[in-house]
């Protein structure tokens, strides 16, 4: 028989006597799977979109059969219900939802423990795809965050010791929704010293209404209009994280390779944003966190014997287009700072604003001023068929050391373009050509403050620059090419940065072709040319099961300071989600005379934080060893929990699962709750929904999940509690009978004390309990009223689970408690 869509089916009717021997009231089954009054941990949608996770109050009037969920008008705002037509209502109050809004509808799968709800579209508020209620954006708790970056290296080549250690230390604290951050490093060279960084210290706050951040203290500007600078002072400005992904829209790959064991550092503006340890061989790091959009990335690769190699990444604002409506401002005020000069305390100013006014122009402008300088910006961008175009101007006017005056425009052009046909990706191509009149904020305050002259080589103002940045698939690979060229108007030279190469892949493995050469302003040249093969011979293991090494691969590479190097790795990984990694390498090098080198490095990421070391030794004497930690310590009301490393302004998450020590977070691999039931989650995506899940395949048999996942909307920068209740206890089964020495009837409730649900009577009369006391009185209820109710008394010993209990009539145990 086949039953169509709209056909409702009449209640289904159980015969009892199909539970042979069992006496149990198997009405409340006729109208579907009945759900107890309590509360519960449901996972949401709404119009079957994900709507998060709440705990959610079921409760039960006169003569409804099964208990209904309790859904607040604050509930219903925050799934994006237009609840702003509605009559006012107390915040807790339940709302009958199909009563307000004809055609909604409200289900709830007691087995998979989710709530469905239907709204009619035209009663949904007005929302961006992907638009989380900021009713849901979450503060988090109070807590203090510490996270370290340690990187220490010693050298010695040729009877020359070189020691050194860099350090990155984040710290802050979170107070009701205001978050306090200092971010530092610390530099030390045996033959330089220590010499310490303050980076930013800052204060920030959320403006939900305006999705917009208020920062107070020493900070950075965005770089989305005029370039990067330091302020120590006020910014408010708007945040693009707080607007839904179908709403929004940059930092450069950083690649080079090693010839050995080496250090890599990265500056911007004069500070040292990160430092690591390579093994020999190509290297990408993608993870670099800029102190704005604007200006270009220096990187400086350390080799083990001591030499260096210094080349420059450009980093520039894509092309500026916003959508149709949307609007992006940043108003700053305070001193300028700068590491790289001293800037005397010059006060500094900056207001800018860019509006999408269609889908086709935007538009943008820009006021910047200090002591002496004044600048103003006019810009449009376009979005045409032939790609995303950008041009602006800016005006500024200088007062020079002795009176004199100097204006100058500088006008700059920015493209971007996906060749569909070709599937050619021109991510950054920009020009910018300034008059010699020209100053921009950098060289205004140092002519000013340290008396340059306009043809001091010492300032090098530029005077045209280009930027390249494509890729371009061919055959099984892609091309890529990236290039800046800069010249300046008080010296003859330029500068020239050029990286090209091709990525193919092939049936054995895969291989990579590149050169780069680079040309200073004072004339210094470098040529690099890098050949590299790579093979997979394994899917990573323990030995005996699998390979040791899952992967082989070979350098050769050829440059003018060093001539030709040849380096071979082996690399493998270990444990169930490869937290562990290592490798050796060995090479030889034709510099000054034939050097050969052998090498070791592993590195351990776990969920308490990373681990990770190198070794290496050569022919010609020199020797080298590395150690890295990296890592976070969070203080909260409930103690101290390690974690992996995060970023001082990334959202991360707290789990609180009492007892469950050994539980896996699935979504983050390595990171397990702690002995004291904790756990760090790191690398959640402000203001966006994210799910913790918790796997309890190791934990402790006398330790129940009352629920294995939460969802959470973490704000930037917020430290969320993730809750997750649980039944501790050892379980306790027992075979009860009535009095008459009949079994329970199966399916029968089973409450404590209190009135809690703690089980159900399975066949012949078991009983399984989990989380009661050690001893006490349990009820058992198969029918409505008292007649078809019980209760038994238990004491838990060893050796007593399967003891015999009898259950007497709920009546008389009451009497005969009342008689004593």
């Amino acid at each position: 028989m086949q039953v169509a869509a709209n056909d409702v089916l009449a209640d289904v009717q159980f015969d009892p006597a199909f539970l042979m021997g069992q006496s149990v009231d198997v009405t409340r089954f006729e109208h579907g799977n009945p759900v107890l009054p309590g509360t519960y941990s449901v996972d949401m949608t709404i119009n079957q979109n994900p709507g998060g996770h709440a705990e959610i109050s079921f409760t039960q009037k006169g003569s409804e059969t099964s208990a209904q969920p309790c859904l607040t008008p604050a509930l219903l705002d925050s799934l994006g219900i237009n609840t702003s037509q509605w009559p006012a209502l107390p915040a807790g109050q339940c709302v009958n939802l199909a009563a307000l809004i004809p055609g909604a509808s409200v289900h709830y799968d007691s087995g998979e423990q989710r709530l469905d709800i239907s709204v009619p579209q035209a009663s949904m508020r007005k929302s961006a795809r992907g638009e989380v209620n900021p009713s849901r954006w979450d503060n988090g708790i109070n807590a203090g965050l510490f996270n370290y970056n340690i990187n220490a290296n010693r050298n010695d080549y040729g009877g020359v010791s070189d020691d050194s250690a860099y350090g990155q230390l984040d710290g802050g604290f979170n107070v009701d929704g205001w978050r306090f951050r200092h971010r530092s490093t610390v530099n030390y060279d045996q033959h330089g010293g220590t010499h310490w960084q303050a980076l930013d210290s800052y204060v920030e706050h959320d403006l939900t209404a305006l999705k917009s951040t208020l920062t107070l203290g020493d900070s950075n500007t965005s770089g989305q209009v005029f370039d990067t600078f330091g302020v120590r002072g006020v910014q408010l400005a708007s945040d693009d994280q707080m607007r839904p992904d179908s709403m929004q829209g940059f930092a450069p790959v950083v690649r080079g390779v090693a010839r050995s064991n080496a250090r890599v550092q990265i500056t911007q503006n004069g500070n040292l944003l990160y430092q690591t340890t390579v093994p020999p061989g190509p290297f990408e790091i993608n993870d670099i966190n800029p102190t704005g959009y604007g200006g270009n990335l220096g990187v400086t690769v350390i080799e083990a014997d001591g030499s260096r190699e210094q080349y420059t990444v450009p980093y520039a604002s894509v092309p500026q287009l916003l959508r149709a409506g949307i609007s992006r401002y940043n108003f700053t005020a305070g001193r300028l700072r700068d590491q790289s000069y001293d800037t005397h305390n010059a006060n500094v100013a900056q207001a800018t604003f860019q509006h999408g006014f269609n889908n086709t122009v935007t538009g943008y402008a820009g006021l910047l001023g200090s002591e002496g300088y004044a600048a103003g910006l006019l810009g449009v961008a376009f979005n045409t068929p032939l790609g995303a175009l950008a041009l602006d101007v800016t005006q500024a006017r200088t007062s020079l050391p002795g009176g004199a005056d100097s204006s100058g425009q500088s006008w700059r052009v920015s493209f971007a373009k996906l060749l569909s046909a070709t599937d050619t990706s021109i991510s950054v191509a920009a020009y910018r050509y300034s008059s010699s009149g020209y100053y921009d904020l950098d060289d205004a305050v140092q002519s000013r403050y340290d008396n340059y002259g306009a043809n001091d080589p010492v300032l090098q103002r530029q005077r045209g620059q280009f930027q390249l940045s494509l890729s371009q698939p061919i055959g099984k690979g892609s091309v890529f090419v990236t290039t800046s060229l800069n010249n300046y108007w008080n010296g003859g030279g330029q500068d020239v940065q050029f990286q090209a190469g091709y990525q193919g892949n092939m049936r054995w493995g895969s291989y990579n072709i590149s050169a780069q050469r680079s040309t200073d302003a004072y004339g210094t040249k470098s040529n690099n040319i890098y050949l590299t093969l790579s093979i997979p011979i394994g899917g990573g293991g323990s030995v005996g099961k699998q390979p040791l090494f899952d992967n082989l691969s070979a350098t050769l590479s050829q440059d003018s300071s060093n001539g030709a190097t040849v380096q071979t790795s082996a690399t493998g990984l270990a444990g169930d989600n490869g937290q562990l990694s290592y490798g050796i390498n060995a090479g030889y090098s034709s510099r000054d005379s034939s050097d050969t080198d052998l090498g070791v490095n592993a590195n351990y990421n776990g969920g308490r934080g990373s681990i990770g070391m190198t070794a290496s030794t050569g022919t010609e004497g020199s020797n080298q060893q590395s150690l890295t930690l990296s890592g976070s310590v969070l203080v909260h009301a409930g103690g101290i929990t390690l974690g992996q490393a995060v970023g001082p302004d990334d959202a991360i998450a707290l789990v609180q699962a009492p007892g469950a020590a050994g539980a896996t977070v699935t979504s983050s691999p390595g990171v397990t709750v702690d002995g004291f039931g904790y756990a760090l989650v790191p690398y959640l995506t402000a203001y966006r929904s994210s799910t913790i899940e918790l796997d309890p395949a190791h934990v402790s048999d006398t330790v129940e999940l009352e629920t294995t996942s939460q969802d959470v909307v973490p704000r930037a920068g917020a430290v969320v509690l993730a809750k997750f209740a649980t039944e501790q206890g050892q379980p306790l089964v027992m075979r009860v009978k009535r009095d008459d020495a009949s079994p329970l009837p199966m399916g029968a409730d089973v409450l404590d004390a209190s009135g809690k649900h703690v089980g159900v009577v399975g066949q012949a009369g078991t009983v399984f309990v989990r989380g009661v006391a050690d001893k006490g009185r349990l009820t058992v209820h198969w029918t409505q009223d008292d007649n078809g109710a019980c209760s038994f008394a238990y004491a838990r010993s060893k050796g007593s689970a399967g003891i015999a209990q009898v259950c007497r009539p709920r009546q008389l145990t009451t009497q005969k408690m009342a008689a004593r």
